[in-house]
């Protein structure tokens, strides 16, 4: 005969509370492990050491662009372009410079800031120049784009520090395009591109000067006596700076694609040796075009290859000797100037991602201040598990979850009373 006790009842609804507890726990997180929201991502332009991130996110345009999504129904949009006026008015001074405004050392052109949370728990975030928005977040050309300061045309940004009549070393960069963009997955991968293409880089600074000076003094000689004969070559190094280009920076690394970099390269540790190189390719592509306009010129021409061997002897043992004269100097001075990292990559510990597209650093490893311009976070993301029971969409999801829960519970406790059936009939 098959009884059941009081104690194998108690013991089946244990089992069975024990059970659904399980369930739930699995189906709803604990707040202490749980992201607060189902997806968020934030594209902010700047970020620096020199203000609070809350006295940034006090100025509406300086906080970036925010999204959250936290109910996981439609997704979260935000497009917000830099306010000019409240760029120009941050006084950041760095040594009586100051950092931002029409005559500050950061200058932006064309730039804007995105970000989108998505219902399904994944995010996108982008900041810097709007016309690589699309391949680099793949959110279509829709970001808004905000114009500040006067850089160069056709230029996203210019960093610019120094006076190269009175400083050691001083740097001024174009940017082309600037700009970032992270993405998280469904699954929480977290990933992040960029763009930082310089036009130009412009060194001097009274470490370079007189090594300039020193070359271009036989140098203006030797043009002398050409243009004296109607030869017409320009002097290549006339004045106290020196221009490089991307490419001849990533020669100096020896990469071909700023993206073959690792993760946080400082670019500035290539300047000096960028220099000497284009500082060797300028004068020795003047003395080859003087070399063949004399021998155009036959028996006129004399003079001028006899002045031509007279600059090359003056001239050959300066080229020679650059590595100690300015490659050296100028790495120590332009270090103590600045950095210009590109490709930062941050993991917090909260759980977010951000990509950095450059990140500025003022002073001997940036003591002064740093800046980070184009940056894009995504996360920390909580995913669909997030959903708050608030509304039909998020209870259907969670509800959706729970049953399937009760369900696997609910199998458990039959199979368990059946075996104990069975095992009551054999006895």
């Amino acid at each position: 005969m098959h009884t059941t006790s009081p104690a194998g009842r108690r013991i089946g609804i244990a089992g069975t509370v024990t059970g659904i507890g399980l369930a739930l726990a699995l189906v709803i997180p604990s707040g202490a492990n749980a992201a607060p929201v189902v997806s968020q991502a934030n594209g902010r332009l700047i970020d620096t050491t020199l203000l609070s991130t809350d006295a940034l996110d006090s100025i509406a345009s300086l906080g970036g662009a925010k999204a959250v999504n936290s109910d996981g129904t439609d997704a979260v949009t935000s497009n917000t372009p830099l306010d000019p006026t409240a760029l120009s008015s941050l006084d950041l001074p760095i040594q009586g410079v100051n950092l931002f405004g029409n005559q500050g050392i950061i200058q932006l052109g064309g730039v804007g800031q995105f970000a989108q949370a998505n219902g399904d728990g994944s995010s996108v975030a982008f900041s810097g120049a709007v016309t690589q928005a699309s391949s680099l977040a793949g959110i279509g050309t829709d970001v808004t784009p905000s114009n500040i300061g006067s850089p160069a045309p056709g230029s996203n940004a210019e960093v610019k520090i120094g006076n190269p009549a009175t400083d050691p070393a001083t740097i001024d960069v174009q940017w082309g395009l600037l700009a970032a963009s992270a993405k998280q997955t469904v699954d929480g991968t977290q990933t992040g591109s960029y763009t930082a293409e310089a036009k130009t880089i412009q060194v001097g600074g009274t470490v370079l000067s007189p090594a300039l000076a020193a070359i271009d003094g036989p140098l203006k000689t030797l043009l002398g006596v050409a243009n004296g004969l109607g030869v017409d070559v320009d002097d290549p190094i006339a004045g106290d700076t020196v221009t490089v280009t991307m490419d001849d920076i990533l020669a100096v690394a020896g990469v071909s694609s700023i993206n073959d970099l690792p993760a946080g390269t400082d670019l500035v540790q290539y300047v000096p040796q960028a220099v000497a190189n284009k500082i060797k390719e300028m004068v020795n592509d003047t003395l080859t075009s003087v070399s063949t306009a004399a021998s155009g010129l036959g028996l006129v021409g004399l003079p001028l290859s006899t002045a031509l061997t007279t600059a090359k002897a003056a001239i050959n043992p300066l080229l020679s000797a650059l590595s100690t004269n300015v490659v050296a100097p100028l790495s120590t001075a332009l270090t103590a100037v600045a950095q210009l990292k590109v490709n930062v990559q941050t993991h917090h510990t909260d759980g977010s991602f951000t990509e950095t597209a450059l990140q500025v650093g003022l002073g001997p490893d940036g003591s002064l201040g740093q800046v980070n311009l184009a940056n894009a976070t995504v996360g920390p993301n909580g995913g669909l598990v997030a959903v708050p029971v608030v509304n039909s969409a998020s209870a259907g999801i969670a509800g959706g979850a729970l049953a399937a829960g009760l369900a696997i519970v609910c199998a458990t406790v039959l199979a368990r009373r059946r075996n104990a059936l069975v095992q009551t009939a054999r006895n």
